[in-house]
This record gives C-alpha cells, structure tokens and sequence, in this order.
C-alpha cells in the first residue's frame, strides 16, 4: 500500500470516529443545540413540564409550550450562567423528578397540574419535609429560581406579547392634548 492511500483511509477512518458520537438516534437528545448545557431528552422534556406550570395555557393565551419557552430557558442558562450554575441547574432538574417520585409516586411530567403546583411551591417555600432521605434540594431551588426568572422574561418578549398583548404604538404615538392636570 503506498503512503497517499494510507493517508486518506486514515483522513476517513479519523473523520467517521469524530462524526460517531453525532449520529445517534436515540430518544434521548434534546431538540436544540446547545454549547455548554449537557441535558437529555427527558430533562427538556421536564423543563417543558415545570414552565408550563409556570406559565399555563388560558382559553385565549397560549401557554409555555406553545411559545417554546423551555427552549429560551435552555439556551439562556447555556449561554448566560457558569459552569457551576449549569451543573445545579441540570442536578436541580433531577431533584425535582425525584421529588416528584418521593411525593407522589410519579415523574413531575406525569403529575396533575394540581400537584405539580403543590411541588413547586413547596420548594420554593423550602418546606422541611423536603429534606427527608437525608438528601437536601437546594439545587432544586436553585434550578426553579432560574427557570421561573428566564420563564417570565421570555413570555414578556414573546411575539405573542408583543403583538397581541402589547402591540407597539409607533413613535410619537397618542397625543391628548386635553387632559386635566
């Protein structure tokens, strides 16, 4: 074999184990590309789970997601948060499953919104109970505290905030000249 071939076989066999790991067609990955984040499949699924909770749908508004609010909330905390504060993100995520599971014998995706509630509030109120087991969930609290943060500033810029909600009134706007002072 001369050397050219055996370059180039090199070049292809280098190339296809760097594209491997990318090629997976697992239930698992997560539908958006993220840098520095590492979650999975069932985590965004979660996410989506506990931003809905947050922010649910109304008869005339739509909810989290419908406006892929879990997906602002995901690039945020990976594009905006530390190294240490995306790892208790993804721990807190978890944290709340296995609250979930202790509190109520099911995922957080599975729970009525009734419960999902009384398990979001009951972190947020840091309630002792939660610390059974001997494992603390402060993580958890952590975790809602970033979501329930990137939630809300992502509804209020939302094109259906801004369109149907608030629409923008271009400049100068409505002058009333006639008001009493």
């Amino acid at each position: 074999m001369d050397r050219r071939s055996a370059l180039k076989n090199m070049a292809l066999l280098g190339g296809g184990v760097i594209l491997a790991p990318s090629c997976t067609f697992s239930e698992e990955r997560v539908s958006i590309a993220l840098n520095n984040l590492n979650v999975s499949g069932r985590q965004e699924k979660l996410l989506a789970g506990i931003v809905e909770t947050f922010i649910p749908a109304t008869g005339d508004a739509p909810g989290a997601k419908a406006l892929k609010l879990h997906h602002f909330v995901l690039v945020m905390v990976d594009d905006c948060r530390g190294e240490e504060d995306r790892h208790r993100f993804v721990r807190g995520l978890d944290q709340v499953d296995r609250l979930a599971e202790h509190r109520y014998g099911a995922e957080f995706t599975d729970c009525t919104p009734g419960e999902r509630e009384q398990l979001l509030a009951a972190v947020f109120e840091g309630q002792p109970e939660l610390k059974s087991g001997g494992e603390a969930y402060e993580d958890a609290g952590e975790c809602l505290a970033m979501t329930k943060q990137y939630a809300i500033r992502g509804f209020l810029n939302s094109e259906y905030v801004m369109t149907e909600e608030l629409p923008y009134q271009l400049v100068p706007g409505h002058f009333d000249g006639c008001v009493t002072l």
